[in-house]
């Protein structure tokens, strides 16, 4: 938007650069019920802005002050007020009282200092927010929305919104797979620096990749998700691949004809479950899948609650809530202290494959990455188990940023012809689900 300009004059320049009034009824699509809405005498639009403008929301107005895409929640007011999509937010910003007081509420949004989204406005609603910028950007580009997504949440889109508008290019790899080739030409010479090189002559998929499509193939394929269907599916495909590099435990339960569950504290559980996190509808649906999926081998509390933290984190970064929310969710229902650097986790890491010892580092790996790279990177240079700490930070990063194609290359490049196709279905799955 031109600058110098009055708030009128970037009003008419909004409508006429895109032509809204000669394509659109504004009444039909109801605007009415935000204007109502904002009237009321509590919680209303002034309330809204007077918290806003004293930099701490207190009431419950977002629905109808800040709107989201419809389908971002499930209450009857996030269905009521929803936008249904970019032609109503265009309509939204047209209208000559709702689209100036989201300019002016939004500004003064931009002129709080010194506190994140989540302390002013709480987690689940500074997500909504991000939404809500998200959609409105993608309509009026350039402008106070995307101000608000650059300083409260580092540029992040909320992929949610972008999805349902039609405008996230479909994926083509999985970021599980990708950190786990990269790391797997590390894993014992470990690397204590972010410059090494991606893809070598020593790169190639192992245990983590085999049994991260096992489960995504049984989530396709059994609708019932039974531990029985689980442990066919992660035996029939390990048998496959004898050679990928399972431990002595897991690869004795391979070629069982009864398998089961050894007690294992170890990562295994978190490095194969993201697909449960890419598949789930809710939270208790993640909580409930990953669950399933560890106890087949990894049925010690600290192997299942692994396996949850992990597809917690790709499940709620996929719904597009923000990494300071992400952190601050997983820290308290998981008990891991995420707030540590990696610059000082780094010189006294070493080889640790328990849960406790590398789930949360991958976790810090994504929240402190600023692009999906950079997040492969910040695992990899930790040292340790460095296949299966980018296998973990990778799923949940490429839920926030795109993968560059030359990584999504070189890794489809490494698969075999069965194990890119059962990863290409799975998305195609996920993509219709």
């Amino acid at each position: 938007m031109p600058n110098g300009l009055d708030e009128t004059s970037k009003r008419c320049i909004f409508v006429q650069y895109f032509n809204v009034l000669d394509m659109i009824e504004l009444d039909s699509f109801e605007l009415e019920r935000f204007l109502r809405a904002q009237e009321y005498e509590h919680e209303g639009y002034a309330d809204a802005l007077h918290e806003i403008e004293e930099g701490q929301k207190r009431s419950h107005w977002m629905w109808y002050v800040f709107p989201q895409i419809k389908g971002l929640g499930h209450s009857y007011f996030s269905e009521y007020y929803g936008i249904g999509g970019l032609d109503e937010a265009r309509a939204y910003l047209a209208h000559p009282v709702l689209g100036e007081r989201l300019r002016k509420i939004t500004e003064a949004l931009l002129r709080v200092e010194g506190k994140s989204a989540v302390a002013i406005l709480g987690g689940i609603d500074a997500m909504k927010v991000k939404s809500s910028m998200t959609l409105f950007d993608m309509v009026a580009p350039h402008d106070v929305y995307e101000h608000v997504l650059e300083k409260f949440y580092g540029g992040e889109r909320c992929s949610f919104t972008m999805k349902k508008c039609g405008k996230v290019k479909k994926v083509g790899m999985l970021g599980a797979l990708v950190g786990d080739i990269v790391g797997s030409a590390y894993e014992f010479q470990n690397m204590k620096n972010m410059d090494f090189e991606m893809f070598c002559g020593a790169s190639h998929f192992t245990d983590d990749s085999v049994m991260t499509l096992a489960v995504a193939k049984w989530l396709m394929e059994d609708e019932s998700h039974s531990l029985r269907g689980l442990i066919y599916y992660m035996q029939d495909l390990g048998q496959k691949y004898p050679y990928a590099g399972y431990g002595p435990h897991f690869s004795e339960w391979l070629e069982k004809q009864n398998p089961q569950p050894y007690n294992s504290w170890g990562n295994g559980a978190g490095m194969r479950v993201s697909p449960v996190g890419m598949y789930a509808k809710t939270l208790d649906e993640t909580l409930a899948l990953a669950a399933v999926s560890a106890s087949v081998t990894h049925n010690h509390p600290e192997g299942v609650k692994d396996a949850q933290a992990i597809a917690t984190s790709v499940f709620l970064c996929r719904e597009g809530m923000s990494k300071e929310a992400i952190r601050d969710y997983v820290e308290r229902v998981f008990d891991y202290d995420l707030h540590r650097k990696i610059e000082d986790i780094r010189p006294s890491y070493s080889f640790d494959v328990s849960c406790q010892g590398s789930v949360p580092e991958a976790i810090i790996a994504f929240l402190e990455g600023n692009d999906f790279e950079e997040v492969i990177r910040l695992a990899v240079s930790m040292g340790g188990d460095s296949d299966t700490i980018a296998c973990m930070a990778g799923a949940i990063a490429a839920c926030c940023y795109p993968i560059p194609d030359w990584m999504a290359t070189n890794c489809d490049a490494i698969l075999t012809d069965e194990l890119r196709g059962i990863k290409d279905d799975f998305l195609i799955f996920i993509d219709n689900r």
